[in-house]
Parts: structure tokens; sequence; C-alpha cells
């Protein structure tokens, strides 16, 4: 887009307007090769934002947080009174002036990226509805910020927050009233089934846990999804304009009010901004403090005071063969290596971890990665000899016993089997058209096979 902007759509007053506020070489002026090179240096960069208007500043922020590209109508948000309305008036009649004010108010200012889409032969539209709009993400870290934050030392501060992560995973070791399966709540529950840990369906992550967390506040805090209105949510923006706080900086929940307005143009009710930042708090995914007699708020923090805990303190050495989980000390990542490695269990209100040659396998580039793994290759019999087992055998061809291959040449059929081994990874593909399997998951094949209409063929290896 930048080279196409440079050396197509830009005029010589384009280039001239640029060039003068942005205080870039006068050989850009003759040169339109050397323009692209300097449009995205730093040069001026601040200077032209700060010509800005702060509704301006918003708008470039909303570009920024969606990070793609923009038509023209995404700009009658911000120049309203340029634009005619859509009633007995061609696109290019309703937008003309837009464009135009665009073009003056960000484009000559040098802030702005802008060019013509390649032309669809199946549809006939004008040029003006083919041009797109991108802010650099060059120029997002000199943005004023689209909240105003303030500065606030931390030491002897009553911050409050909801470690309801944390309080989520004491899931595991209850015992519901029904089976997961069961369970109403199944989705969200987190469970061990088959030895694995277990949120909801899929398997546990902390990528996964995160995002649950804030999918429940999400849905407590929405906006009319008419098509004006930016495909962000208000969750979305909350968090992309609290992510650009500093350390040690917080804002009001009414700061938001006007970044909600630019974004959501159509809404014929915005989200109230002082209760989408409580329920934000609610969920664990903001924290809060009283600043004379008013909330403000950050991002909460993703783990305090566990990131840096010595494995020692959450994980107990039980036996050579099984260690203890503290999942009130453990930190989520952690967590995470341990299922990747380890088969778990639930023993006394207690969870248990018992190392595993398979899964550690499969993890052997995470080892040098993970404290906890490494603290488990020292301190953990069974772990230990697991690990030097598998750089022993490295590189070495290994026969396996007890395993069976079959010829799988129906795709559906193929596919229904990798789907429901995928967890447990007992079944494996070894070509387009050939599985293996331990022996003792036959029958269960067996019965998958003839359940889909299909036949069983048995070969013997001398055939």
């Amino acid at each position: 887009m930048l080279k196409k902007m440079c050396r197509v759509e830009l005029t010589q007053a384009d280039i001239k307007a640029i060039c003068k506020l942005r205080a870039l070489p006068p050989a850009c002026l003759q040169s339109r090769t050397l323009l692209e090179h300097h449009f995205l240096s730093d040069t001026g960069i601040e200077k032209a934002l700060a010509a800005l208007d702060s509704r301006e500043v918003l708008c470039l922020h909303l570009l920024n947080a969606a990070g793609r590209e923009e038509d023209i109508e995404f700009f009658t948000r911000l120049y309203k009174k340029a634009h005619p309305g859509s009633y007995h008036h061609t696109f290019t009649e309703q937008y003309r002036t837009v464009f135009s004010t665009v073009k003056a108010q960000l484009v000559r200012k040098g802030v702005l990226l802008f060019a013509e889409a390649p032309n669809d032969p199946w549809q006939k539209t004008v040029k003006l509805e083919r041009l797109r709009f991108m802010f650099p993400v060059e120029f997002a870290a000199f943005l004023p910020p689209p909240v105003k934050p303030l500065q606030v030392a931390t030491s002897g501060v009553n911050i409050e927050r909801i470690d309801f992560l944390r309080q989520k995973l004491a899931e595991i070791i209850e015992t519901p009233s029904v089976s997961p399966s069961q369970t109403p709540g199944k989705e969200e529950r987190l469970h061990i089934r088959g030895q694995t840990l277990f949120l909801g369906k899929s398997p546990f992550s902390v990528k996964r846990l995160r995002g649950w967390i804030g999918s429940r506040w999400r849905k407590v805090v929405e906006v009319d999804p008419e098509p004006d209105n930016s495909s962000l949510s208000p969750v979305d923006l909350i968090e992309y304009a609290f992510s650009l706080l500093g350390e040690n900086q917080w804002a009001e929940a009414d700061e938001l009010s006007s970044f909600f307005k630019i974004a959501y143009p159509s809404a014929n009710k915005l989200p109230d901004v002082r209760k989408a930042c409580e329920k934000g708090w609610q969920n664990g995914c903001l924290e809060k403090l009283s600043l004379d007699g008013k909330a403000v708020y950050r991002l909460a923090a993703p783990d305090p005071d566990h990131d840096l805990l010595n494995p020692a303190a959450y994980v107990v050495v039980k036996t050579d063969e099984f260690f203890e989980i503290d999942l009130k000390r453990i930190p989520f990542e952690a967590l995470e290596s341990i299922c990747k490695t380890c088969k778990l269990q639930v023993s006394q209100k207690k969870l248990v971890a018992q190392p595993d040659l398979v899964r550690i396998s499969y993890a052997t580039k995470q080892m040098a990665l993970s404290p906890v793994l490494s603290w488990l290759q020292k301190y953990h019999k069974r772990f230990g000899q697991i690990v030097a087992t598998i750089r022993k055998r490295e590189g070495k061809t290994i026969v396996h016993d007890n395993l069976m291959i079959a010829a799988v040449k129906d795709l559906s059929l193929r596919v229904l089997l990798e789907k429901k081994f995928s967890n447990s990874k007992q079944v494996v593909t070894l070509s387009d058209e050939f599985i293996s399997f331990p022996l003792n998951l036959l029958p269960e094949i067996e019965k998958i096979v003839n359940k889909s209409g299909h036949a069983v063929k048995y070969v013997d290896a001398d055939e």
C-alpha cells in the first residue's frame, strides 16, 4: 500500500504538504521512491499527530486496534457533516467530500496510508469504493493515549483484585454432583478425563483459560451489531486502551466514553463504561483501586506473585513415581507444562501427577524453557529417568511391539478415527492411507469402523 500510495495515488500538492509538515528531506519532493523510503520513519511524526484533534486521534486508535484496512465509509463516523446521506446520491456523491476531508486532515499530514484495491471484474464499482486506508503500525507508539493515564505510586495502596483464574483451578479437585458430560456448565468446567486435564471439551492450556475468562466478560458487555459500528467489542476496546498504560498508570472508566462514541456511531445505546469496567474487575480481568473517591482501573497482572516462585514451593515429591501440585501457588504456565508431560489424577483432594514417557517425548523442546520441567528432571527420579531414556534413544531406530497398521482408504473414516483419538494420541497417521495404533485399541477401532458402515479385512504379514 505504501508503494502504491507514494508512486501513484499522491499528487505533487499532497507530497509537498506531507514533506512540509513532517520536515522530510527536500529530495523527497523530487523522488517518489525516496518519499516511500522516508515516509515510515519517525521524522516529524510526533508533530503531525499533535496537529490532530482528539476525535481524529481516537479514530486512528480504532484503526490501529483493528489492525486491518478500512474503506472510505469508515470515516463517516469522524466527518459526518461531509456526508450528505445515501438518499438520491451516487456513491461518489456521498463520499467525495468525505475523501477530500480525509486527505486534507490525515493523508496530507503524513499519518495515514491509502491506495486503490484491485478491481474485481465481476463487480461494477467506482474508484472511491475501491480505496482502502490503513494506519501504519510504525506510528502507533507516537499516538497520544486514548485514555488519560493517571500515575499512582502503588506502595501502600490497596489494589483490589479478584483472582478468578486461581479460584477456577479449585474445580480440578472438586467432585461434581454429576459427571462432567452431564454438568450444565460442562463447556466451562475444569476436570480430569483420561488422566488429562480438560477445560470443557478441550485440553487445558493457559491461552484457552484466559480466552474463556475474557468471553465471560464479553457476554455481559455488548453493543448493537449495526453495519456502521466497529466489529471490535467494547471489551476489545477496553483491553486495547488499558494495554497502552505504562507502569503504575491507571485510568478512569469515564475516559472510555469518547472512544466508544467513535467506535459505535450507530448504537442506540452505548455500553455504560463504569459498569463495563466493574464487570471486568469482577471477572478478574481488571484491577481496581480508589483514587480521590473514584474507581480507577488497569489490566490485571497475568499471575502476580507466582511466576518467580521456585518449583519446590508448589511441587511436592511424594514417591519416585508421583508428585503433588499445590494449585494455590503453581504458576499457570507451569501447570500447562506439567499437563503436557504427565498423567494427572485426584487423590485425597490433591492433584497428583505421574511422568509419562509418551507425553514427555512430545515435549522435549520445552524442557530447557520451562523452569518446572528442568526442576523435575533434577529432583524427581522417574521424570529424570524418562528424559534420560529419551535422550539416549534420540536419533535411533526403535522397533515397537504390539502395534497394528491399518490401511484406511476412505477419507471420511480416517478423519473420524483421527478425531476420535486426537486427545489420547494413540492413533498415528503414517501416510495418506495408513494409520498405526496399539493392539489393545483394536476392539474399539473395529467398533467404529463397523458402525460407520465399513468392513474390516485382516491381512497377515506373509500375504
